[in-house]
């Protein structure tokens, strides 16, 4: 970022790589409850993918940011924010907006990530830890007790 702006890769258009594209953008100050995070790390998701090319029934209008999830550190605040400080490591599952140096995003909807983990290895568990837990827990519904083989944990 330099000159108070960020760059975000951005889907133009339906297709392969090449319908990506990198802009430049304005930093602007957080909204109310919102917290600006610099980004450290996003996985690549097989639904940033499916979206990109037309492959799911719920698709974001183009153009959008593609990007499932982030960790980063949050570097502004809006007015009502305290959950969050300047300067924590924090994560989110977005489903889009991910792919950009920076993002703003709901202060309630971002957990913390301690320090000690590294951010492109811990990136990549968000969306896949949240599709395990839910298809154990809402799906098959899992009791204490009772053992699970989880397969292709992968998202």
């Amino acid at each position: 970022m330099t000159n108070n702006k960020y760059h975000s890769v951005v889907v133009t258009k339906r297709g392969g790589p090449e319908a990506l594209q990198v802009m430049e953008n304005d930093l602007r100050p957080p909204a109310a409850g919102e917290a600006r995070i610099r980004i450290l790390a996003t996985p690549v998701c097989q639904d940033d993918i499916a979206v990109r090319v037309g492959n799911r029934p719920f698709l974001a209008k183009i153009p959008f940011v593609p990007g499932y999830a982030f960790i980063g550190v949050v570097d502004a605040l809006g007015d009502g924010v305290t959950n969050v400080a300047v300067g924590d490591r924090v994560a989110a599952l977005t489903n889009f907006g991910g792919y950009a140096e920076y993002i703003y995003w709901d202060a309630v909807g971002l957990v913390q990530v301690p320090e000690t983990l590294d951010p492109a290895e811990a990136a990549t568990l968000i969306l896949n830890y949240l599709v395990a837990y839910q298809v154990m827990h809402r799906v098959v519904a899992v009791q204490p007790g009772e053992k699970a083989l989880i397969i292709g944990a992968s998202g």
